[in-house]
């Protein structure tokens, strides 16, 4: 017999370390898989020897081998969990059959794109229930709504191919998605039933609802706070909101749902509503929140790390709140262990964790400034932020320095507009007058959320690029300054505890700040360099961006997109691992090519920058940082590593014709094993003039755009890849359905920068290699 004594000994020490091994055990799983056998028997072994220790009344001993003995326990379980959820790779054919859309579909440039759950294949290698993204081309069906069930015939590919880059391969395995479907013909043969077919009649009627009679930018703001998404946003407010530190409005994350949670708490708290029945309250908001985002498993992972945030702020006890939130940690874990790798779950802990150790302080510090209802609205969005700031760093190699100001305003804001977006579907449902009318006071809220992000994001410096190492150093910074300041206050009692404030929001500044110093292009993870000479299409929206890379680590950039603070190319240089330049060239000044030089000379060393039009305001920078300007026209050659670029068009001296693209500069770019074209906005009627050879790869003029000679041009480029650059959603069109149809005619693979990200296109003794950021 175990003592009643050991036991109670036992359950006296603190059940985080035994939770802490638990979760420790599945993560162990990621690295390394051990058979469950194993498991098995080390677990049974240790609980045993814990037993024993209990019975000898040795407490300390028990509860280490019990924690040891979950350890391995959740290493055999996670193992097991991972073998049983890892996605079936599927084979590539042609498949007819029947699926049913599984997320809202997104409107892409040419076409829609949604994930398909598989209910019966041609393929009986692909089970039912087996998940795929699906690309439908424009004009092949109405539009696709959540839900519905689709007779589809097309062709089946894998979703990753053998160089896709590991954080597109990861993001597969947590979505759990097997393949890729290109519909070639789809019909609508019927709906979801059960429980999940409400839900989407639900969502598809949220969609719908929210932000009524909205227009434009401000529905897509509205609709992305209360649903999650940025789809419909114009590529410069998309950048404004990520540069002004906001972007994480227009998802559904933990940190969204508890700030909606709070707000929704303090205001019935206002209204002298108990506590309890208000907590009560907010939880069943956030239950109905996430039955009608968008997002599924992240947003359950979202709503469950909220949730449990609003209810840890009902015990009184730190030790309990950590708990809890420890607790919830493991059960997704238990449930997949992989799930440890979103962004979004990492964003939602750390947000939560913050408002547990930042936000009172920063509450009672601000309380004599305002009043105290907004000083804890605006403490849980500061620490939030900041409690956030390792990790968006970690992933994203930037952080917005005008975020950590801007969160204080938009935050409390984007709460209220959530709250009215979705008191708006439910009254609209009522009756449409007063659905309107609140739809009207969320396009304000969001109008002054575009003004805020746009201002924010204009001010020099507003944000800066940070090695992964500054999110490391971040978190240690943060760590350590908490557990000081307690370890002060245990210590010192009252002469520390009279000034927690000011210790813990410096300790975390110094954690957002660490490494502010080094801002040099960083991103998360930056590629491989290849290995033999490659030419890529960045994707920066809606412009051109062509770099050059050469196996010795040169580097030229042909073009720099649009505008920004930071500009998208900066990103983008950063993913490509790009340190240095040295050929930086500017095909034509129009802003959707030369918009962000001034900025990368600013931010790179540049060897020399090469034009043949007139930029006086970019050679002067150029010439103040000490880069030599050269003028280029045809007939010059110019090399950078393996690769050689001759020009072909416009000839020096060229007068400048009244439209600028006519002038835009032409090359012909070789290295050993490939060939490429880059004609920037030159269309046919400049490159059927020129001597045209056959090449590897074509950068498509003008992102596509309607060309009715482009037929001539690839009969005598006869290109095997052609790539275009173009910005996601954009307003033009482009690519047009005219331009498509050419190159598929002429059988030339296509690959685009709204769709598939950066593409790079690389020459080798293999042959050609085509690799997209997204596939």
């Amino acid at each position: 017999m175990i003592p009643r004594r050991s036991v109670g000994a036992l359950l006296r020490h603190a059940p985080h370390t035994l939770l802490a091994a638990l979760c420790t055990g599945l993560l162990c799983a990621l690295a390394l898989r051990s058979p469950v056998i194993v498991c098995v028997a080390g677990t049974l072994g240790l609980c045993t020897a814990a037993v024993v220790a209990l019975r000898g009344e040795r407490t300390g001993g028990a509860y280490w081998l019990l924690a040891a003995g979950l350890a391995v326990a959740g290493w055999g379980w996670g193992g097991a969990r991972l073998q049983s959820t890892t996605a079936p790779v599927v084979a590539t054919g042609s498949v007819t059959g029947v699926v049913e859309v599984d997320t809202q579909p997104q409107r892409v440039v040419q076409g829609e794109r949604a994930r398909v759950r598989v209910v019966a294949l041609s393929d009986r290698r692909v089970r039912t229930g087996t998940r795929l993204l699906m690309d439908v081309p424009q004009g092949r069906s109405t539009r696709l709504r959540l839900g519905v069930r689709l007779r589809v015939t097309g062709r089946l590919a894998p979703a990753a191919t053998a160089r896709s880059p590991d954080w597109w391969r990861a993001h597969l395995a947590r979505t759990g998605v097997s393949g890729r479907l290109q519909v070639g013909t789809v019909a609508v043969v019927g709906r979801r039933g059960g429980l999940a077919g409400l839900r989407d009649r639900v969502r598809n009627a949220a969609t719908d609802a929210v932000g009524q009679g909205l227009t434009g930018e401000r529905r897509a703001v509205v609709r992305g706070m209360a649903l999650g998404g940025g789809a419909g946003l114009s590529e410069t407010t998309a950048e404004a909101f990520r540069d002004a530190g906001i972007w994480h409005l227009l998802a559904v994350s933990g940190q969204n749902i508890a700030m909606v949670s709070w707000a929704i708490l303090l205001l019935l708290r206002a209204f002298r509503c108990p506590l309890r029945p208000a907590t009560a309250i907010a939880l069943i908001t956030i239950v109905v929140y996430c039955l009608v985002c968008d997002g599924g498993a992240s947003v359950v992972r979202a709503g469950i790390v909220g949730g449990l945030g609003l209810l840890a702020q009902l015990r009184a006890r730190d030790a309990q709140r950590w708990y809890l939130l420890l607790a919830g940690l493991t059960t997704l874990l238990i449930h997949q262990p992989r799930a440890i790798g979103d962004p979004g779950l990492q964003l939602s802990f750390a947000a939560v964790a913050g408002m547990f150790t930042l936000a009172p302080p920063i509450a009672r510090w601000l309380g004599g400034l305002v009043p105290q209802h907004l000083a804890d609205l605006a403490a849980q969005a500061a620490a939030a932020t900041l409690a956030t700031a390792p990790v968006v760093i970690w992933h994203f190699g930037e952080l917005s320095l005008a975020g950590l100001v801007v969160n204080l305003l938009a935050v409390p804001l984007a709460a209220a507009v959530v709250v009215l977006a979705l008191a708006g579907i439910l009254l609209g449902t009522i009756t449409a007058p007063v659905g309107l009318a609140v739809g009207w006071v969320t396009g304000l809220g969001a109008a002054v959320l575009i003004w805020i992000a746009r201002i924010a994001a204009s001010v020099p410096g507003a944000s800066v690029a940070l090695p992964a190492w500054a999110a490391v150093a971040g978190a240690c910074i943060a760590v350590g300054g908490v557990i000081a300041l307690r370890r002060m206050q245990a210590v010192r009692g009252p002469l520390v505890a009279a000034r927690p404030a000011r210790v813990v929001v410096v300790s975390a500044c110094a954690a957002v700040i660490a490494g502010v110093g080094v801002a040099v292009p960083a991103g998360h993870p930056p590629e491989p360099w290849p290995a033999h000479a490659a030419v890529t299409v960045l994707d920066i929206g809606q412009g051109d961006a062509i770099l050059l890379r050469s196996p010795d680590g040169s580097a030229a950039l042909l073009d720099t997109g649009p505008p920004g603070a930071p500009p998208p190319i900066r990103r983008a240089l950063g993913r490509a691992g790009v340190r240095r330049l040295d050929l930086m060239v500017i095909t034509h000044h129009q802003l959707d090519h030369s918009g962000a030089a001034e900025a990368i000379l600013d931010t790179f060393a540049v060897g020399t920058f090469a034009t043949p039009v007139d930029v006086p305001a970019i050679a002067a920078r150029a010439r103040g940082h000490g880069v030599p300007v050269q003028a280029i026209g045809a007939g010059d050659v110019l090399q950078v590593g393996t690769w050689r670029l001759e020009v072909l068009w416009p000839p020096s001296g060229f007068a400048p014709p009244p439209d600028a693209n006519d002038a835009a500069l032409v090359v012909l770019a070789r290295a050993p094993g490939i060939s490429a074209l880059l004609a920037a906005d030159a269309e046919s009627n400049v490159l059927t003039r020129l001597r045209l050879v056959p090449v590897d790869v074509l950068k498509v003029s003008h992102h596509g755009s309607a060309d009715p000679g482009l037929g001539d041009v690839l009969r005598r480029l006869r290109p095997n890849s052609a790539l275009i650059s173009v910005g996601a959603g954009n307003t033009y069109g482009h690519p047009v359905p005219a331009t498509l149809e050419t190159l598929r005619q002429a059988s030339v693979r296509v690959a685009r920068t709204d769709r598939s990200g950066s593409v790079t296109v690389s020459g080798g003794p293999d042959g050609i290699a085509l690799i997209s950021e997204r596939e």
